[in-house]
């Protein structure tokens, strides 16, 4: 995964969060953010794209909420006179993403305590999703270019290829 945040946007995703505690979720969050930043793995937003004091709020309340807990659920159930999709449970019924009305198929779901799939579409297609490409285009696009052309370099220099540097290159 560090190596793959050289080259891509990361944006880390608890799936099937209905299957923890809000307790053991929060300490999920907590143990899989205190892994990213040991293992020096850079998610999306990164602090050092931040272009001014707007989007550095903006981004640390994202950065707060990283990993996002999803829920998905293809069953639909009748829920105060209004169907959901969702999961049956023991203690009740988890709302996912999205909820079926009888005018209008598929509207989003915005009770955040089941499922914070709202923010992280937000992040993804409502406010980020031009910054994504723009990193994506000149940085990691980028940097991909620069280290395969310096390969091809070392290819070319000396007529083959040294197993010690495609290794480094990759780190």
């Amino acid at each position: 995964m560090r190596r793959l945040s050289k080259v891509v946007n990361i944006v880390p995703v608890i799936a099937k969060a209905d299957t923890l505690t809000l307790e053991e979720r929060d300490y999920f969050k907590q143990r899989i953010t205190a892994d990213l930043l040991a293992n020096g793995i850079d998610v999306y937003p990164q602090k050092q794209f931040d272009e001014d004091s707007e989007d550095r709020l903006i981004n640390e309340k994202f950065r707060e909420m990283i990993p996002f807990a999803v829920v998905g659920s293809d069953q639909e159930y009748q829920i105060n006179g209004r169907r959901i999709l969702g999961r049956k449970t023991k203690w009740g019924t988890i709302e996912a993403s999205w909820f079926v009305d009888e005018k209008t198929p598929l509207q989003p779901v915005e009770n955040t305590t089941h499922c914070e799939f709202a923010y992280l579409r937000d992040l993804l297609i409502r406010t980020h999703m031009q910054n994504i490409k723009d990193i994506t285009s000149s940085i990691h696009f980028e940097a991909y270019r620069v280290k395969r052309l310096n390969e091809s370099q070392n290819v070319l220099s000396n007529g083959m290829v040294n197993k010690e540097d495609l290794v480094a290159n990759e780190m």
